[in-house]
């Protein structure tokens, strides 16, 4: 019985320094200029629009979003529209229009990117796919 306890006492504690250890991980490679991003993409009409917005801590001097509208076609996603813009606040948004051609899937990649005093940060996030 002792021997039980023993063992289920070194389990938890295993568990607990994993879990303590890859919390620490994740935390080293977590984002530390940029706080939010927004990632989406609208059809209307015939029209896809990228709809994408930056959100970085105060201390950023400039940020920038560049904004891929993407078909998926042949097995590839496919750029078929970019748009980029730069701000010089911690804060910004673009959007982008592009006719689409029907029975393809689109996406938008966006690549966001914060920059301060002692450091750049890029960060890639894609909407959802949307039909059209």
């Amino acid at each position: 019985m002792q021997k039980k306890t023993k063992r289920i006492a070194a389990t938890v504690l295993c568990t607990l320094l994993l879990l303590a250890f890859c919390s620490a991980f994740l935390q080293a490679y977590a984002l530390t200029n940029i706080s939010s991003t927004s990632t989406g993409i609208s059809i209307s009409g015939s029209n896809g629009s990228a709809v994408c917005t930056i959100t970085a801590y105060p201390s950023i001097t400039k940020c920038s979003i560049k904004a891929n509208l993407q078909q998926y076609k042949n097995g590839n996603w496919v750029t078929i529209a970019t748009w980029e813009k730069s701000f010089n606040t911690f804060y910004g948004s673009l959007t982008g229009t592009k006719a689409l051609t029907k029975g393809y899937d689109y996406r938008v990649q966006a690549i966001y990117t914060a920059t301060s005093a002692t450091m750049t940060e890029t960060f890639t996030a894609y909407s959802g796919v949307k039909r059209y």
